[in-house]
Parts: C-alpha cells; sequence; structure tokens
C-alpha cells in the first residue's frame, strides 16, 4: 500500500491538486490511511475495512467523510487510470456521515453595517486602532460583490480583467480555467481601485505592503465582524450571502452556480431552499392575479351573478334602441351594448373595468350617453331593471 501510496503522490496528487487539497491529501494520507493500511497489499483492503476506519474517525465527521474520499481516489488511480488489479473501488458505497453545511447569509443590515465599518476604518489614521488597509477593504467588498472564493479574488490580475466585455477571465480556479460575467458595480470598483493605483497594465489587483497578495486579510475580517456584531460571519459566507441575494433576486438556480464557478449541480443544490422561495413568491404573485382577473371577469353574461337580457326582453328593447336601424361604420351588437351597461349599473362599477365580452368601454359609454339624453335608457330600465333607477350620466 505504501508503494501505490507514493505513486498517488507523485503523479496525481502534486500534479493535478490545488495547494490547500493537495497539503490536505497528503495529511490525511500519512495520519489516517497509511498507519491503517501502509503494510497491507493494495488488493487485500475490503470495503469493511474502510468502513472501521470511517468509523474509528466518527468524532470528526467531516474528516472522516474527506478520508474516505483520499481512499477512493487513491483506488480510481489503481483500477482506472493505472490498471493495477481488476477489483472493486473499496470507498465505493461507503457510507458517508453527511458533514452538515454550514450557511450563513449577510441580512440588509448586516450588509450596510459592514460597508460602514469599512468606510469608517478607511477613515482612521494608518497608526491608529481600527484602521483598515484599502486594498483589504476593497478585497471585502469585491468578495461581497462577486461572490467568488477568497483567493480567486486575492490572486486577481489585471490581465484577467476584460474592460471590454465586463468580465473576468480566471485561468485557472478550483473547477478549471473559466470566465465570469461582473456587474457594472463591480466594474465600477474596479475603475476606483485601477486609477487610484496608478492605472497598471499588469500585475495584482490586490496587493500587500510589499507588492505581493495580501496575507491578513483573515484578520481584519475577523475585527470588523466583531464590531458589528457579526461573529458567526466567515469570510466565506459573503460567497453565501451573494448566492442567496442572486436568488431571492430571481436568478435561476442553474445560473447562480455558473456565477459562483461550480462544478457539479449537486454543489449549487445547497441553495435549493432560497430558489423554492422565490418559486414560491412568483407563485403567489401568479395565483393572486389569476384570482384578481377571475373576479374582474366573474360577471359575464353566462355567470349566474349576472342574468342577460333574455330573448323575450330584447325583443322589447331592440326596437326602443334601433336596432334594426342601418348605420354607417362597423356594426355594433346593441344587445351585448345593452347588457354591459346593466352590468355596469348592477355593479356600480367604472366603465374602464368592463368585461371585453360587453364589447369596448368606450363603445358602451357612449351609447349609454346617447340614451340617456334621449330618454332611451329610462324606457329600457323599466323593461330590464324595474326596481332600479337609471345610470347617471358621467364621463369617460
Amino acid at each position: 500500500m505504501r508503494d501505490v501510496a507514493a505513486r498517488f503522490e507523485r503523479e496525481y496528487i502534486a500534479v493535478y491538486l490545488k495547494p490547500g487539497s493537495a497539503s490536505n491529501y497528503r495529511r490525511h494520507l500519512q495520519d489516517h490511511i497509511l498507519p491503517a493500511f501502509g503494510d497491507r497489499p493494495f488488493d487485500q483492503i475490503s470495503r469493511a475495512d474502510i468502513k472501521g476506519l470511517h468509523a474509528s474517525l466518527s468524532d470528526r465527521p467531516a474528516l472522516a467523510d474527506y478520508v474516505v474520499c483520499v481512499v477512493g481516489s487513491l483506488y480510481s488511480r489503481i483500477i482506472d487510470d493505472w490498471e493495477l488489479a481488476d477489483i472493486r473501488n473499496p470507498a465505493s458505497g461507503v457510507r458517508r456521515f453527511g458533514s452538515r453545511r454550514r450557511e450563513r447569509f449577510l441580512s440588509p443590515a448586516e450588509r450596510r453595517a459592514v460597508l460602514a465599518e469599512l468606510e469608517a476604518g478607511l477613515r482612521v489614521p494608518p497608526s491608529r486602532r481600527g484602521h483598515i488597509e484599502r486594498f483589504s477593504a476593497w478585497a471585502i467588498r469585491l468578495l461581497m460583490l462577486t461572490g467568488q472564493r477568497r483567493d480567486e479574488i486575492l490572486t486577481l490580475r489585471w490581465s484577467m480583467v476584460d474592460w471590454q466585455h465586463s468580465c473576468i477571465h480566471f485561468p485557472d480556479t478550483k473547477t478549471g480555467q473559466r470566465s465570469v460575467a461582473i456587474s457594472r458595480e463591480v466594474m465600477a470598483l474596479l475603475r476606483e481601485i485601477h486609477n487610484a493605483t496608478g492605472s497598471p497594465k499588469s500585475g495584482l489587483v490586490l496587493r500587500g505592503r510589499n507588492g505581493t497578495k495580501i496575507a491578513a486579510l483573515n484578520r481584519t475580517w475577523s475585527r470588523i465582524r466583531e464590531r458589528v456584531g457579526i461573529p458567526d460571519v466567515r469570510l466565506h459566507d459573503l460567497r453565501h450571502s451573494f448566492a442567496s441575494e442572486a436568488l431571492m433576486a430571481g436568478v435561476p438556480l442553474a445560473i447562480v452556480g455558473e456565477l459562483l464557478g461550480h462544478r457539479q449541480a449537486a454543489t449549487t443544490q445547497r441553495y435549493a431552499h432560497l430558489a423554492d422561495n422565490v418559486v414560491r413568491d412568483a407563485l403567489e404573485t401568479a395565483t393572486k392575479r389569476m384570482l384578481d382577473a377571475s373576479k374582474a371577469d366573474s360577471c359575464q353574461p353566462n355567470e349566474p351573478h349576472f342574468i342577460p337580457l333574455t330573448d323575450a326582453q330584447w325583443s322589447l328593447v331592440a326596437p326602443l334602441v334601433g336596432a334594426e336601424r342601418h348605420r354607417a361604420g362597423p356594426p355594433v351588437d346593441l344587445r351585448r351594448v345593452v347588457d354591459g351597461i346593466r352590468w355596469v349599473h348592477e355593479r356600480k362599477a367604472r366603465w374602464h373595468d368592463l368585461p371585453a365580452v360587453f364589447g369596448t368601454p368606450t363603445t358602451c359609454w357612449r351609447w349609454h350617453k346617447r340614451w340617456s339624453e334621449d330618454g332611451t335608457w329610462a324606457l329600457v330600465s323599466e323593461l330590464t331593471l324595474p326596481t332600479a333607477p337609471p345610470l347617471p350620466t358621467v364621463s369617460g
């Protein structure tokens, strides 16, 4: 087992993994995997052995799951890449503890408090308590506005900023090469940094005192969060907060995953409950609109709440309104017009609330005005609404 582990370190860990992940893999190999299996043949280690190692670390579930992940990666190289044995991966099927993902989102008030603290810290002289370096303040603002990983922002170089297309081209991230669209606010912040630092064409966007990568951003954030009163908010939670705000603004879950640089859709699923809230809000809005529309149209002529003119009534009303008279212009269904006026009368509604089934509100209002002025509507009312007074003449 030690021989294949050494090859694993040389040909996979050192070549394909980022420095942080590589360090974790090496540590878990040395501290847990090799002490348990180093002196045994790799093809004689069973799933039961891996389950036993996993169970022995149950007091540290996140570590236990990570160790199984490393074992699984090692055996993938043995079986698939190097083809050293035709065996089943012993880490396959080992039930993980499923370490609970910690999520913390900044509220709007907390976000405002953080930004206010950044502004206040920038005004404090460098030698005084509470001072915040401008590059650290810019870094935190960029993290809040982009949702990118800390090291992606701290290693951002001017050559990666595409001013013309408002995007950043990351040549090498945790999930590989990718381009990320950025907002006008981020572009404005980058221009502010660019102008304030002498308009450089190359080099790091954010620099420490010696022109190197900022090294103490976590300490700066710790002081800020204590002063603001949010000691439980990690720097990485600014990334969660960006995702939360995007989803609550209606950005689809898949797009949020793309903005955050998630390789697997399952990674973005941790925010699915926020997307569900957006969908539910949209559903409530749509349902309310449908119900409101139903209420507005609920009194159509063929519904029990409104009784249209019967044929017998219309035979009496038609001569009064001159339905048989030939008129120039587009034909008008005066029977519908009469029912439309009656609908407005019965509901004491406004003309523009008139359902389209009766024709246009303007047409009905004009006929009502004409018939009211010449006395026709009073006669129609006696035949159709014997207990109701005639409608007053109103303006459109």
